[in-house]
């Protein structure tokens, strides 16, 4: 191996260190893809770098010091080339990740990615909403979430793989526990304003409801607005209506109400929207 050929690699890994232009990201799949690829064709390269110091044990080993030399030049000729594709893949992901997850352009990946692989995913209030799954995109943690479970997982084709996976798992949402819930808020609300309401049909805001059960300055986030609206509306979709002591739920929609902070939208099944303003219960029996 030449020392001229050795001196260019050299220059070549500067010229990369240097560069202080970052790369332009076409799509998190494209650059995810390249350096897939081009970290395979690192792994060959790091295989001639081994296949070099094994050269240069055995040539030390009995004193070959012709081919010592030699191997010395081809070891360092690779292990140059090696530095050198290493730093032009990481040049890949040369991009601020948090800005590009925070955009619109990933949650418009996201969007197309989904479509191409046939999963009906809609955009929604800052989140992204796959019946019945909801996913916030956690930019600053470079991490999404999906239904409160943490994914770090980002390769948009990997993560609407997952989206798939978990709507094909059983619902794991309880219609029964929920209304009873509801319904223990909805009694403290109509109560304050009459004990005699109660069973009487008052419609009381959802909104109100919601308010109640996240009262503790952690329990919003940990529960949020559009995790409710979620909610109602499975609730609703179930067809689950009765409490246990024969209090019949309905559901009144936003008629009138201008105000969207006094009503939950949520994206229902088959990408249509629906918005909740208020719900009462009627005892019945």
């Amino acid at each position: 191996m030449s020392e001229s050929y050795i001196a260019e690699s050299a220059t070549s890994l500067l010229e990369v260190v240097e560069t202080d232009t970052p790369s332009q990201i076409g799509s998190l799949e494209q650059a995810l893809a390249d350096i897939e690829e081009q970290a395979g064709d690192l792994v060959k390269t790091t295989k001639q770098v081994m296949a070099s110091c094994k050269k240069i044990k055995d040539a030390a080993k009995v004193g070959d010091l012709g081919k010592l030399r030699k191997f010395f030049e081809e070891g360092k000729a690779a292990t140059l080339n090696l530095g050198c594709d290493f730093v032009k893949t990481q040049e890949r992901l040369n991009f601020d990740e948090a800005s590009y997850l925070a955009g619109a352009a990933f949650r418009q990946e996201l969007l197309t990615t989904a479509q191409h692989m046939g999963v009906n995913l809609y955009e929604h209030d800052g989140y992204l909403f796959s019946y019945p799954v909801l996913l916030k995109i956690l930019h600053k943690e470079r991490a999404v979430s999906i239904d409160r479970m943490w994914e770090s997982r980002l390769r948009p084709s990997v993560l609407v793989k997952r989206l798939k996976e978990v709507q094909n798992k059983p619902l794991r949402f309880k219609p029964n526990a929920f209304l009873e819930m509801l319904y223990t808020a909805y009694s403290i609300v109509v109560a304050g304003r009459g004990k005699h309401l109660i069973g009487k049909g008052t419609v009381i805001p959802l909104i109100e409801l919601y308010q109640l059960l996240t009262l503790l300055p952690w329990q919003s986030s940990e529960y949020t607005r559009q995790e409710f609206a979620r909610d109602v509306y499975l609730l609703d979709k179930s067809g689950t209506i009765t409490t246990k002591n024969m209090h019949r739920a309905n559901f009144h929609a936003s008629t009138g109400v201008r105000d969207a902070s006094k009503t939950l939208t949520v994206v229902a099944q088959g990408g249509r929207e629906k918005t909740y303003y208020g719900i009462s219960f009627l005892q019945t029996g």
